[in-house]
């Protein structure tokens, strides 16, 4: 895909998203700039809010806003659209005018001028008492950056020579300009723009290193390094989050940062101790130079932190707040292991080969992570790409079973796309000629996509947990990670078609209460949609007859909700909007939506359903019945394709993993004698019982679960 049909095609999609969402084109600029912002792992859980003030002389305002954890900052951010295929140039007075707006939002609510030009009733106020308080003072704040983004389909004037910005209120402050070509790039990569690091550049020679590469490999090379604390504190302010990859980024907004050991050692007597005491930090990069003599890395290309963020967000916020005596973090080191890879994937230009490549980074990424002492306990599951669940969610999305029925004023039916990696959708079609990608976008249309996150949202709405999805996708993912291993343990077979287009009726009815919310005339312009959507379904389905479901089997049929439930929920989530007025007291809905004694009060709520809607509700029973039996067959298709698996294998694999486990003495003897005997069945007749290659998976579980020995597959 060259750029120009780039531009041509986003501005088409925005037009038709426009009329199905029943926005005008700059809302859905405004909303598809999030989602591209949080799909390149610049924010996290951005919050839609159109801000415009007269505030004096100036201006202040922005379009959303949102809080980094990863780097303790305040995010804004601002679009500028023109509705046109010849937009015209964003110059350096756009970005002075757009950043000044911003910037002057935080000073206002810095100095409390906000309530003096707006009523005391507008919600704005919420906003930037949240801000005052997260920004306390020098000694006591939450905050100790902000980042600014002006997202724009303009192009950059070759005028803008730099997008530097003065700090703020005595804190580091950035300002990041993305344009449609910024984002056309970065879609060719799997991954967040590169960091190149020049050592020299910081003012030192280098990071001393030795190569520690045990066995030769053609994927990667592994070096141990020591990290000046000092450093590494001046790189994570200058670049923030970005520089840590986008799983531990979403680990620490999930989990906080600051690991009350690792500050006491920075500020301590004893700061030379740090290396001794520290799990230090795993990094990954697509190059390294070394310097003559071998033994210092002078420079990385694509230098990004997968396993270590709670030490590298503690140094800095040290070295920000002033909290180390004088000299302290000049005498600290940091134990650093560094994978480089051997492959690229940027430029790729065989889509095929471009996706085996990206899974493989994940892979690395994943293993990494998973095999380090993580400083916070989290499951692995939480934002991996490659979980088996999310595997196999990816593959049921792809039968052709699964093909949504073809809906009134069509000719075929189309597929819901699973993206279980960041921007699999729209990396999908750069490979395509316009024919072949037109034709694409026909079966895969972009409103029929779930992302992981999203699906997480879904299910714990579901699950009548609304208060943990009002905390966001990223926060809300390890509650829904921990759902899903449970069921992938103990009941695989029931991630299944029955289960995934459940889920796609689940995100029919979220789009459509949004689309419901936001059109109806008691909802005002930047409320709190995203809080009372879950918090209406939810309330919805508490209250449903016992023995009764919502019909999921005709939402399906029909892609679309059926009129029934589409006025219970209208009025469900007008109730729902009028208990956030009473229960907030007129402060921040979103401060009380994530809090579980809000949904328990609510839930303790009587709801009367109308009778039109418990009519066309169908028998629980029922739907289990036909979920019983999706399952059985799932099970029968998973034994059939583990039997074939283990003969395609051969007998000696299995012997040779029989041979590597009795010389290593890993597992029983029984275990390993098991191994060997179904071996020399399979020697013998070519083929297995579904029991007995069910008994090797189990075999191999274990020690994948319990023991250090590394399996290879052919």
């Amino acid at each position: 895909m060259e750029l120009s049909e780039y531009r041509e095609e986003f501005l088409n999609q925005l037009r038709e998203d426009a009329l199905l969402y029943e926005n005008p084109d700059q809302i859905q600029f405004i909303e598809e700039s999030l989602n591209l912002l949080a799909k390149q792992e610049e924010v996290v859980d951005p919050i839609l809010y159109l801000c415009n003030i007269k505030c004096g002389n100036h201006y202040s305002g922005f379009h959303a806003y949102a809080y980094s954890e990863a780097d303790s900052s305040i995010v804004l951010i601002i679009t500028d659209f023109v509705d046109s295929t010849n937009p015209g140039n964003l110059t350096n007075e756009d970005i002075r005018r757009l950043h000044n707006k911003m910037q002057y939002f935080i000073k206002d609510s810095y100095d409390n001028k906000i309530k003096d030009v707006v009523d005391l009733s507008d919600d704005i106020l919420n906003v930037a008492g949240e801000f005052r308080k997260k920004l306390g003072n020098a000694e006591n704040t939450e905050i100790t950056a902000f980042k600014f983004f002006i997202v724009t389909n303009k192009q950059l004037s070759s005028s803008v020579k730099s997008a530097e910005v003065p700090d703020l209120l005595g804190r580091t402050a950035t300002l990041r300009l993305w344009t449609l070509e910024r984002f056309f790039d970065n879609y060719r990569s799997s991954r967040s723009e590169r960091i190149h690091i020049t050592c020299k550049d910081w003012g030192i020679e280098g990071i001393q290193c030795i190569k520690a590469n045990v066995s030769s490999s053609n994927i990667f090379d592994s070096y141990m390094g020591v990290m000046p604390g000092l450093f590494l504190a001046k790189l994570f302010k200058k670049y923030q989050s970005p520089l840590l990859e986008g799983n531990i980024r979403c680990f620490l907004s999930a989990r906080g940062k600051i690991n009350k050991s690792i500050k006491s050692t920075i500020i301590g007597d004893h700061p030379e101790s740090f290396f001794t005491y520290n799990n230090g930090i795993a990094v990954i990069a697509n190059s390294i130079t070394l310097s003559n003599d071998q033994r210092y890395i002078t420079e990385f290309d694509g230098f990004q932190i997968v396993n270590g963020g709670q030490t590298t967000a503690s140094l800095t916020n040290a070295l920000i707040r002033g909290e180390a005596p004088a000299g302290n973090l000049e005498k600290i080191f940091v134990p650093m292991k560094l994978t480089v890879l051997k492959f690229d994937m940027d430029g790729e230009e065989d889509f095929e080969s471009f996706q085996q490549k990206k899974d493989l980074y994940n892979t690395i990424v994943h293993d990494i992570a998973k095999c380090s002492n993580w400083q916070n306990p989290t499951h692995e599951a939480d934002f991996f790409s490659n979980d088996p669940f999310h595997i196999e969610m990816e593959k049921l999305s792809m039968l052709k079973e699964n093909t949504a029925p073809v809906r009134p004023g069509e000719i075929s039916g189309t597929y819901w796309f699973y993206e279980r990696s960041k921007s699999r959708w729209n990396q999908a079609t750069f490979y395509m000629k316009k024919a072949q990608r037109t034709a694409w976008i026909r079966l895969h249309p972009k409103n029929q996509v779930i992302t992981k996150e999203k699906l997480g949202m879904y299910y714990n709405t579901v699950a009548l947990l609304p208060y943990q999805v009002c905390k966001g996708g990223v926060n809300n993912m390890p509650t829904f990670a921990k759902s899903v291993m449970g069921i992938m343990q103990k009941r695989p077979e029931t991630i299944n078609s029955f289960f995934f287009k459940k889920y796609v009726a689940v995100k029919i009815i979220y789009d459509s209460t949004d689309k419901l919310i936001a059109n109806a005339d008691w909802y005002p312009s930047g409320g709190y949609k995203a809080m009372y959507i879950p918090y209406t379904i939810s309330k919805i389905i508490s209250s449903l007859p016992i023995g009764k479901e919502i019909n999921w089997p005709l939402i399906w049929k029909r892609q679309s909700l059926y009129p029934s439930l589409a006025h219970q929920i209208e009025i469900v989530a007008k109730q729902t909007k009028e208990f956030f007025d009473e229960v907030s007291h007129g402060g921040n809905q979103r401060t009380y939506a994530i809090k579980e004694e809000t949904w328990k009060k609510y839930l303790s709520m009587r709801l009367v359903l109308e009778s039109d809607f418990i009519m066309d509700l169908i028998n629980l029973e029922e739907s289990k019945t036909e979920e019983k039996a999706q399952a059985k067959i799932a099970r029968f298709k998973s034994e059939i394709d583990l039997t074939v698996k283990a003969v395609k294998l051969g007998y000696k694999y299995w012997l040779n993993l029989y041979n590597d486990l009795e010389r290593q003495k890993i597992l029983s003897g029984g275990e390993r004698d098991k191994i060997k005997g179904i071996a020399s069945y399979l020697a013998k007749n070519g083929i297995l019982t579904d029991s007995q290659a069910k008994a090797l998976w189990k075999i191999v579980k274990k020690i994948q679960d319990h023991t250090d020995y590394v399996l290879k597959e052919k």
